[in-house]
């Protein structure tokens, strides 16, 4: 699916959570936005002898942007944060604070070897563009420069995968009605995600699982009244939720 022409304000993406929070906006809007999906299905066998395809799992939408323009003389800045972005715990400042959260969490989860979890936001509320994106692939051609060969224009063409949240508005968010056994949790006092997964799944180690799908960086920031999005079993890694 490709959608042009939206000029509702500008596209941007951005980081919210340390160690590598910042914010890149697009001063000219992409000129195109594309979006692909694959799913693994099976063939079963019936007592009849006919054949069903049974669904299995989806993999995470791709979605790409075409020549989205950065201008002014912060060009160079914001191109090497998005560069960034795809370098886990870039920087000595990156490495400091990565290492911080990775002890707070026990060493269970690396956080100086993580890409970050980032939002990309393009138009009006519920019309528009709002999804939780990892970002896989950055192409960027700078393309006018000052007296002082300071770049002040650059073309640059986006690579990312979607992380299951509920910011997405894609036909598997669990509010449309995808694949059964999808849902969604709300927190209670007390309640941490070790719980939710026990209740779930039969297992407090899935809370990982649940943590990836939601884009949450520290389970133990987690709130009373709290919405998280609930993968359907046949989604989770076997070896996370042993």
């Amino acid at each position: 699916m490709t959608v042009y022409g939206n000029t509702y304000g500008p596209a941007v993406l951005m980081c919210t959570a340390p160690p590598m929070i910042g914010t890149v906006p697009f001063q000219l809007n992409p000129e195109s936005i594309s979006f692909s999906r694959d799913v693994r299905v099976s063939e079963n066998g019936s007592s009849r002898g006919t054949l069903g395809t049974e669904f299995k799992s989806a993999e995470p939408s791709r979605i790409s942007l075409t020549d989205v323009t950065i201008r002014g003389l912060h060009t160079k800045a914001l191109c090497d944060q998005l560069l960034n972005w795809m370098s886990p715990g870039s920087g000595r400042l990156g490495q400091m604070v990565g290492g911080m959260l990775t002890k707070a969490t026990g060493g269970e989860r690396d956080f100086t070897n993580r890409l970050p979890c980032l939002t990309f936001l393009w138009g009006p509320p519920n019309l528009g563009f709002c999804y939780s994106v990892m970002l896989t692939s950055a192409s960027i051609r700078y393309v006018r420069f000052n007296a002082d060969a300071v770049p002040v224009r650059a073309k640059v063409t986006l690579s990312m995968s979607e992380q299951p949240s509920v910011l997405g508005t894609l036909p598997t968010n669990p509010t449309s009605g995808g694949l059964p056994g999808r849902g969604t949790w709300t927190l209670t006092e007390g309640e941490n995600l070790q719980a939710v997964a026990l209740s779930g799944y039969g297992s407090p180690h899935a809370w990982r699982e649940i943590a990836r799908a939601n884009g949450i960086e520290d389970p133990l920031r987690v709130r009373p009244g709290q919405v998280v999005y609930l993968p359907h079993p046949d989604e989770l890694d076997a070896e996370e939720v042993r």
